[in-house]
């Protein structure tokens, strides 16, 4: 489990402690968390796409990165490359649900995975695009919920922690981006 979480960067590469994004989940929430995700191949293509639709529709910067989804014009939605990307995307999710329960395992993680996105800076990323991935996560998340839960205090409750769930994977990736872009300039 921990050889999977910390597979990303450079292990020299760590947060700094004054601005880790923090979020402690209690056991309600795990519950929450666990029981709403699903690590099942489809679901995590279905999720995926899901999140990447979203970012691309409301904003076409982020689809102008990814010049192999770009290239696919209208067809973009049906190709090979956006339903890879949003697979990568998913299975990271997964890393960070499987081990949630141990937040300071997976704030390095979600680092790295920021500040590799550094180098995406040359190309047009902008710190702000994240904000868009925030939006998706919890969109995505709560459509799901809305369609799947019973209880309607639960499917409340389970919407507002995959909110707190998404911001604390985004900020824990901006930290990353934000510390080695200050550097690299």
């Amino acid at each position: 489990m921990l050889a999977n979480i910390l597979c990303c960067g450079s292990p020299d590469l760590k947060p700094k402690k004054k601005k880790t994004s923090s979020w402690q989940p209690n056991e309600y929430e795990l519950m929450l968390i666990k029981g709403t995700w699903s690590d099942d191949t489809d679901d995590l293509n279905n999720l995926g796409m899901d999140i990447y639709y979203y970012i691309f529709e409301n904003n076409q910067h982020v689809k102008a990165l990814f010049p192999k989804i770009h290239h696919h014009g209208e067809g973009w939605r049906d190709s090979k490359d956006v339903k890879m990307q949003g697979y990568l995307f998913a299975t990271t999710l997964s890393k960070v649900i499987e081990n949630i329960e141990n937040t300071d395992l997976v704030k390095p993680f979600l680092y790295k995975i920021g500040a590799r996105h550094v180098a995406y800076a040359k190309r047009g990323f902008r710190p702000q695009f994240w904000d868009s991935f925030t939006d998706a996560m919890a969109l995505c998340m709560t459509n799901r919920i809305l369609t799947s839960m019973n209880y309607k205090v639960q499917k409340n409750d389970a919407i507002a922690t995959w909110k707190k769930f998404s911001v604390f994977v985004i900020n824990n990736l901006k930290e990353g981006f934000d510390s080695t872009n200050a550097i690299a300039k």
